[in-house]
């Protein structure tokens, strides 16, 4: 007679090598502040590059943490 309990499952086994974060996750999140910081290097009056890269670190990693949030957030609740 053998213990249930001791025996793995295969949804156990499949939960445990499930991938905390896929890997186009961070790929499509950094499209936000990419996009924002063309945008604000664009329509900057002068020295464009330095526009793009202060509006790509600020508020660019808000908008990349906040779109990495609701993706991780949306997989890992199933939406459909």
């Amino acid at each position: 007679m053998t213990d249930r309990r001791s025996e793995p499952t295969e949804s156990s086994e499949a939960a445990q090598h499930e991938a905390i974060i896929l890997w186009w996750m961070p790929l499509l999140a950094l499209l936000a502040p990419l996009v924002f910081a063309a945008w604000k290097g664009v329509s900057a009056d002068d020295d464009a590059l330095r526009e793009a890269v202060l509006a790509f670190l600020w508020p660019g990693v808000g908008f990349y943490l906040g779109a990495l949030g609701v993706l991780w957030a949306g997989w890992k609740i199933e939406l459909e």
